[in-house]
């Protein structure tokens, strides 16, 4: 029986300055770094409670400005 599976590729985080200009278009500010990587790869890691709580404003801005198919897990 063939199964529908999906691979996605991502990274385990968005904001990383070296990335700037080689990943990210010189241009792009770093607030626009999140939505110019949830078009870019399928999977975006926030791996955010190893450094502490984060706040429920903050996942609501991550979700807000991921693409629409980008999958966001609970």
């Amino acid at each position: 029986m063939a199964e529908n599976r999906r691979i996605r590729i991502g990274v385990g985080g968005w904001t990383f300055p070296p990335w700037r200009g080689v990943f990210y278009p010189d241009d792009l500010t770093q607030k626009r770094e999140l939505e110019y990587a949830s078009r870019e790869l399928t999977s975006i890691e926030v791996n955010g409670t190893y450094y502490g709580t984060i706040r429920r404003d903050s996942f609501r801005v991550w979700r807000a400005t991921r693409r629409p198919t980008a999958s966001c897990s609970r």
